[in-house]
């Protein structure tokens, strides 16, 4: 039984030849079967795949994209993988990528020792054909390297274009003009905001987002109104603490994004504080946690699919002609209103 079990274990896994063999085709037929070649019949085709499918045929990757240039890899860097966004929109990118016959290469920057140069060097290593960079990466000189190399990248909200480089950008200005005008009409006077990290792209652009629309909407910017947390529920507990402990405190909360928000509901929750009664609170980005909190989360809320769609669509532009510019591209927001937000009841008072 063990001489059986050890020429068993032993068996060599199908090479190309194998397949070719077992089609009846030549080798060369069956590599060009498997870039579905147009001069391939179906039928041909159809033999090639179920002797790939018999004999558990595994294409060396490696070996085929040196010859053809092409590894069917696409490389996404994200800053945080525990934010919900991040996933959502990797769910709907690799189903996409899936679709055309290419697979999703996950780096997680803020994992790696280096960041994010050190993720860029790995998908470099793994020869991927285009690489997209998730928000919240503030150094954009480690994608030059990609760059340089003409491997089409698309970034998310670094409103920067260029040779070979796209951006895909929410309107958050147009998100915060809604919320900042809805909170308005409900009687809110004093409209605090909590950001993320003050160095990086994306929280500039949110605050700056939210200061204009107060202005816009002739409301007084307060400088005491406006924290700093860290994307997370933590950060949006903590400052929504601190917000609580200013004696004219504000009315509504915008947090930079949902986490922020659901860690100012959490705190208020704790600090016995009514939502929406006391005090209102807002999101940004409309991940699906935010419907299953009570009370469910008003957000400014972005499709992940359109930006998986305008994403996927910007590398495959720049794959054709690569020495071209990128595109800028931008995705709407829309206002979704639940149960976090109200009129202001009474006036507030120092927190107990």
């Amino acid at each position: 039984m063990r001489h059986n079990a050890e020429k068993s274990g032993s068996k060599k896994p199908a090479t190309m030849r194998d397949v070719a063999s077992h089609a009846g085709v030549s080798v060369a037929t069956v590599s060009r079967a498997l870039d579905g070649s147009s001069l391939v019949t179906e039928e041909t085709a159809l033999a090639v795949r179920r002797a790939v499918a018999k004999l558990n045929f595994v294409p060396n990757i490696s070996a085929r994209t040196l010859k053809y240039g092409q590894s069917h890899a696409i490389g996404v860097i994200v800053p945080d993988l525990t934010n919900p966004f991040f996933s959502e929109f990797l769910r709907e990118f690799e189903a996409l990528a899936s679709a055309n016959g290419q697979v999703v290469l996950l780096a997680n920057a803020e994992a790696s020792v280096g960041g994010a140069l050190t993720s860029v060097r790995q998908l470099l290593m793994r020869l991927v054909d285009g690489v997209v960079v998730l928000p919240s990466l503030d150094e954009l000189e480690p994608y030059q390297l990609l760059t340089l190399r003409k491997v089409p990248t698309v970034a998310i909200d670094s409103r920067r274009t260029g040779p070979s480089f796209s951006d895909v950008s929410l309107m958050h200005e147009e998100g915060m003009r809604q919320a900042v005008g809805y909170l308005k009409d409900l009687g809110h006077r004093k409209i605090a905001f909590i950001g993320g990290s003050p160095g990086l792209t994306i929280s500039k652009l949110r605050l700056d987002a939210f200061q204009a629309s107060l202005k816009m909407h002739e409301i007084t910017v307060r400088h005491e109104y406006v924290r700093y947390g860290n994307y997370r529920a933590d950060g949006g507990d903590r400052e929504l603490r601190n917000l609580m402990l200013l004696a004219d405190r504000p009315t509504a909360v915008i947090g930079v994004n949902d986490l922020t928000a659901l860690g100012a509901l959490r705190a208020a929750r704790t600090l016995n504080i009514s939502v929406p009664n006391e005090v209102s609170i807002v999101g940004f980005d409309g991940i699906e946690l935010d419907d299953l909190v009570s009370p469910s989360l008003t957000t400014m809320s972005v499709s992940r699919k359109l930006i998986a769609q305008s994403c996927h669509g910007a590398l495959e532009e720049m794959r054709v002609g690569r020495n071209g510019l990128g595109r800028q591209l931008y995705i709407p927001v829309e206002l979704i209103v639940r149960q976090s937000t109200g009129r202001p009841l009474r006036k507030m008072t120092k927190s107990r």
